[in-house]
C-alpha cells in the first residue's frame, strides 16, 4: 500500500484497462466496445463477462 492508498497498477504499453471490470485489452477500440456492451444498461445481459479476445 503506497502513501495515499492502493498502489496503481502499472500496465504495459499498448495495454488498456476496462474501468468497471478490470479486464485488459490490446487494443483501445476493443475496449471500448467491451465497455459500450457489457456496462451499458442497454447492453448489460447481453454479453457475458469473459471475453475472447481480450486478456486478463
Amino acid at each position: 500500500m503506497g502513501l495515499f492508498g492502493k498502489k496503481k497498477e502499472q500496465l504495459e504499453p499498448g495495454t488498456f484497462k476496462c474501468q468497471y471490470c478490470d479486464m485488459k485489452f490490446d487494443d483501445k477500440e476493443r475496449m471500448k466496445r467491451h465497455m459500450r456492451k457489457a456496462h451499458t444498461e442497454r447492453g448489460s445481459g447481453d454479453m457475458p463477462n469473459t471475453n475472447p479476445f481480450g486478456f486478463s
